[in-house]
């Protein structure tokens, strides 16, 4: 919890975790939207289970700490799931996902890689249709009063500010970093199910581009000699400054794991939000100030939007061999391949089933149960 001098605000008594939204309070919305900014703060989790309560809410439309119980409470309990939806879906699923990461990936694996270069071939199936998806949303989403617009509070200057400030501000963090940056001890972090469960699957994939790596680079120079690599890693900076560091054999394995990762845990965790949207006590994209559940108007258009990420693309787990039918290469290289694109469906299974025997045991302990990561339900790449 960042502390009260820091903050620059009070924070509640008991308060162990929070979740700050703060910086979109800078950006205006039009009337009669509220401008969004909040900070939801937990209580300690229970002993033995991952169980938490909220015992306060910063709110900074209103500039004031909003306690349970206050006449305020569920007009700002509104306000900061007005907060938390607007972020989830325009911050980290459509600009971080789509835009800079699938994007990222397309771009460039097609501009700096040929059809038959081993990397090409090992990416391919995680941006499959991604230049068709976002080429749409771009359309849809995001010019001014075009539904993206009119779906959010934002005014026009306050939505160009918005993600222009998102693209300038990104740079790349590997998922593990990314966890252990939250600020969670380590105990918790192994009991997360966001961070426990992403470890298993950042992990398999891991494996299977360490492995496949391997097969056509046996050391750094043999990475640095490839013009193409270096070519794709460079490309990483031409549009959005991902800010990578050196390239290395172990930077390139990280890099493409988390592109993996991110394009389909990643993508299915920010993404598949359709329970929250379905009820007008849940999410929604923004809200009347005063108000504690959205206008009519506002509610269908979030249903709009998320009806959209129903069209579903191929699955991860799957049959993906004929990717690595590649006559240029050499026969063992070609087996060893296709042999890897064989055992990585098989370790997606094992992460599968671990995850179910994981969730069996948290609704025991009185926790929901976290099937985002589950790889038999991801998808191979972003889907609308």
């Amino acid at each position: 919890v960042t502390p009260a001098e820091a903050a620059g605000h009070a924070v509640p008594d008991g308060a162990a975790m929070e979740c700050n939204l703060e910086y979109m309070s800078k950006y205006g919305t039009r009337d009669p939207w509220q401008k969004y900014g909040h900070t939801v703060y937990l209580s300690p989790c229970q002993e033995g289970a991952l169980i938490a309560v909220v015992v306060g809410i910063w709110s900074c439309p209103d500039g004031r700490l909003v306690l349970p119980g206050d006449e305020m409470w569920e007009v700002t309990k509104a306000g900061f799931r007005s907060s938390l939806c607007t972020s989830v879906t325009l911050k980290d699923h459509l600009a971080t996902v789509h835009w800079i990461v699938a994007n990222g990936l397309m771009d460039s694996a097609r501009s700096t890689l040929t059809a038959d270069h081993p990397l090409r071939r090992l990416v391919r199936q995680f941006y499959h249709r991604t230049a068709d998806i976002n080429h749409r949303a771009k359309e849809l989403l995001m010019p001014e009063d075009r539904l993206g617009f009119r779906t959010f509070g934002f005014d026009d200057q306050g939505w160009g500010e918005y993600f222009k400030d998102i693209f300038s501000e990104w740079s790349w963090t590997p998922f593990r970093e990314l966890m252990k940056g939250r600020g969670f001890s380590e105990s918790f972090l192994k009991s997360w199910p966001l961070a426990q469960d992403g470890e298993l699957v950042w992990n398999t994939f891991h494996k299977y581009v360490s492995d496949y790596l391997g097969i056509f680079y046996s050391s750094e120079e043999s990475v640095a000699q490839d013009s193409q690599v270096v070519a794709f890693w460079a490309f990483f900076d031409v549009h959005i400054k991902w800010k990578l560091p050196a390239l290395t054999l172990a930077s390139l394995t990280a890099l493409v794991t988390d592109l993996m990762f991110m394009v389909t845990a990643g993508h299915e965790l920010l993404g598949s939000i359709v329970e929250y949207l379905t009820t007008p006590g849940g999410l929604m994209p923004k809200l009347v100030a005063g108000k504690s559940e959205p206008d009519v108007q506002t509610f269908a258009q979030a249903l709009i939007v998320i009806s959209l990420t129903g069209f579903r693309m191929p699955p991860l787990m799957g049959d993906w061999t004929h990717i690595f039918q590649v006559d240029s290469w050499d026969p063992t290289s070609r087996q060893r391949a296709l042999d890897l694109a064989r055992k990585l469906q098989a370790d997606l299974a094992a992460a599968s089933d671990e995850i179910s025997d994981r969730n069996i045991q948290r609704e025991r302990r009185g926790e929901h149960k976290f099937v985002a990561f589950d790889p038999r339900i991801l998808e191979t790449s972003v889907s609308i």
